[in-house]
């Protein structure tokens, strides 16, 4: 349900910072998730506008060092290098930043950090500590823990994306709570099984019109490798997760009614939410869904980062 701000702490904290996919649009910036629960938060992918939005959710913008990979589709990582070189040399950054990813995201890194060489080279020379540019990763493989640690674990379950394998969903389980996040993919039967009785699922959506895909047959490859509405609601209820939200939606010529309508087929009976770029999903005796903040009550971004 739709409700204002708590005064307890939620279990298990869920910012939905990007909410798009790689299109572009007015109210959608790209993938991007912040997941807080006991120590420091943890970040879902890095799509465009995710230090904006970092800012926009008054996020202590230097917490923001350990980044997770769904998979390395453009569309997921491009917000990467300005999150990993702003903070740094205009916020006093002084820790490094630290990932986790499938199998090429070491080489993806080691390319940002040559794209941005001049950057690197000549800010360490204005007193930027160089170490904290350091990129440490772990690659995974298949699934299993990948991070286990602050009373926070993360499982990685490997999906189906024909266009961007290898590709990962994550459980993520906290204060006895557990949030499912799909990444992208279709329907996927491994995904069902290690999310089980989810308090909150998040999965990408994509709802074009049959008829849209008819004038456009080359969408039904993309089409292919994501959700129906009725796969998600399908999920959502296969897994009797209490709540579902979509993220990483591509409508299309559809409208968030249409994907509610078709979501509902599947015979889910807990709450359904079309995500939104700010909104704010608290996890715990109760699912309370906040809308997203103000903006005009925002400081100045410098006072925002240095700490």
């Amino acid at each position: 349900m739709l409700d204002g701000p708590t005064r307890k702490q939620p279990d298990i904290k869920v910012t939905l910072l990007g909410t798009g996919g790689p299109e572009l649009t007015r109210d959608r910036m790209g993938a991007a998730t912040l997941i807080e629960a006991g120590g420091k938060p943890l970040l879902f992918d890095a799509g465009r506008g995710v230090l904006q939005r970092l800012y926009e959710c008054g996020v202590h913008i230097n917490s923001v060092t350990r980044v997770i990979l769904t998979h390395l589709h453009s569309d997921h990582i491009d917000g990467l290098p300005n999150l990993w070189i702003t903070p740094w040399f205009l916020l006093g950054r002084s820790e490094p930043m630290k990932f986790w990813g499938p199998h090429g995201t070491r080489k993806m890194l080691v390319g940002m950090r040559d794209f941005l060489g001049h950057d690197v080279t000549h800010r360490v020379r204005h007193d930027c500590p160089a170490e904290a540019l350091e990129t440490p990763v772990n690659e995974f493989e298949g699934e299993g823990v990948i991070f286990d640690g602050e009373g926070c674990k993360v499982t990685a379950v490997p999906v189906h994306h024909p266009t961007g394998n290898p590709a990962y969903g994550f459980i993520i389980e906290a204060n006895g709570r557990k949030v499912v996040m799909s990444g992208d993919c279709a329907f996927s039967e491994e995904l069902v099984q290690a999310g089980a009785g989810a308090d909150l699922t998040i999965h990408n959506v994509f709802a074009p019109s049959d008829e849209l895909l008819n004038f456009e047959p080359h969408k039904r490859q993309v089409a292919m490798g994501l959700a129906s509405p009725e796969q998600a609601g399908e999920f959502f209820r296969r897994s009797r997760s209490r709540m579902g939200v979509f993220s990483h939606v591509i409508n299309l010529d559809s409208t968030d009614e249409d994907i509610l309508r078709r979501a509902r087929s599947a015979n889910y009976d807990g709450e359904m939410v079309i995500g939104a770029d700010r909104m704010v999903l608290e996890v715990g005796d109760k699912l309370r869904v906040r809308a997203p903040p103000p903006l005009d009550a925002l400081q100045d971004v410098t006072s925002r980062g240095h700490g």
